[in-house]
């Protein structure tokens, strides 16, 4: 029988102070809201439900994420721009962290409208220390540069969230992909949560804003372990340069190259895009991936409603919850 896996973004925490023994509650009530957003797509699509047995995996990663980054600005100020282009010294693993924050964030500048240059006596890249090869705006922190904190009050309102919360999207992949043993502990706690699905069952994965970029990291370090008869991605930021050069490769080799390739263990690929998600700035996907087969890699445009980069929005797309039922009715009656 397929296996449904389903792979959250950032932000998926309990608050602090929240009782542990309630944590497998908590995850089991995001599960809960995906999958009756998956539902409520299939029944508007003419399909059935998720059937009550089908087998579903929810890896909850949120809590041990949160807490490796909390490890990790213990001792210091975090992935903090400023601070960074002043050459501060800072741990390793934070100063890898700035370096891919600022790739991110230069990407989204570079693909954003509106844009416009500097006027007089706003901060430019002069005086940054020699070879540090940091991107022209990163002189000072994100919402300090006018110019920039205009284009991100913009997408804010568009979005829907706020501009806060945008950049700590930008922030969390960038630990992701950043920090080695933050990466390698959340693709282990997710083939711990595989652990008990027979090898030789396909699995249908819906993975989530970071979400897909742990599942394109999963494809590819593992590839070709399980048979994946479908990966539907939805808010999704794989198509940014700044991401793909630090995917991991077929086997787990990093860098991977740019543009990334299809994972060898992803047969079908569908993903879903808002034009007003921040975080897939960079969609339609399919010119943005070395395909191993042409139009292995299907776009939709969604129209997600009032919160642009929310999952719900997505799954509860007619097309996008056809893709997912119909791999499932196929292949649970091969």
């Amino acid at each position: 029988m397929t296996t449904l896996v389903l792979l959250h973004g950032r932000g998926q925490h309990t608050p602090r102070d929240f009782p542990v023994d309630r944590v497998p509650a908590f995850a089991a009530d995001i599960r809960g809201r995906w999958l009756q957003a998956l539902n409520t797509g299939l029944a508007a699509a003419g399909l059935d439900r998720v059937p009550a047995e089908a087998p579903v995996v929810f890896p909850f990663y949120g809590n041990a994420f949160r807490d490796a980054v909390d490890a990790r600005e213990s001792d210091g100020p975090g992935p903090d721009l400023a601070l960074w282009t002043t050459g501060h010294p800072m741990p390793d693993d934070v100063q890898a962290v700035c370096e891919v924050k600022a790739d991110l964030l230069d990407d989204v500048v570079t693909h954003l409208p509106p844009r416009r240059p500097f006027a007089d006596g706003e901060p430019t890249a002069r005086g940054v220390p020699a070879g540090v090869g940091r991107p022209w705006w990163t002189l000072d922190e994100l919402l300090r540069v006018p110019w920039l904190r205009d284009v991100l009050q913009h997408l804010a309102r568009q979005a829907g969230v706020s501009a806060r919360v945008i950049e700590s999207q930008f922030t969390d992949v960038a630990y992701y992909l950043g920090c080695a043993e933050v990466r390698e502990m959340v693709l282990d706690l997710v083939e711990e949560a595989l652990a008990g699905v027979p090898r030789r069952e396909p699995l249908v994965i819906i993975a989530h804003s970071l979400g897909s970029v742990v599942a394109y990291d999963l494809l590819t370090r593992r590839e070709p372990d399980r048979p994946v008869s479908l990966l539907v991605t939805t808010g999704s930021p794989l198509g940014l340069p700044a991401v793909q050069k630090h995917l991991l490769g077929h086997g787990g080799v990093s860098p991977a190259p740019v543009p990334a390739s299809v994972p060898a263990a992803a047969g079908s690929w569908h993903n879903g895009y808002d034009v007003r998600d921040v975080v897939a700035i960079l969609n339609p996907l399919a010119p943005y991936l070395a395909e191993a087969v042409p139009g292995q890699v299907r776009d939709l445009r969604i129209d997600t409603g009032q919160e642009p980069h929310a999952v719900v929005g997505y799954l509860e797309n007619p097309e996008m919850a056809r893709a997912v039922g119909e791999h499932l009715i196929t292949t649970n009656a091969s």
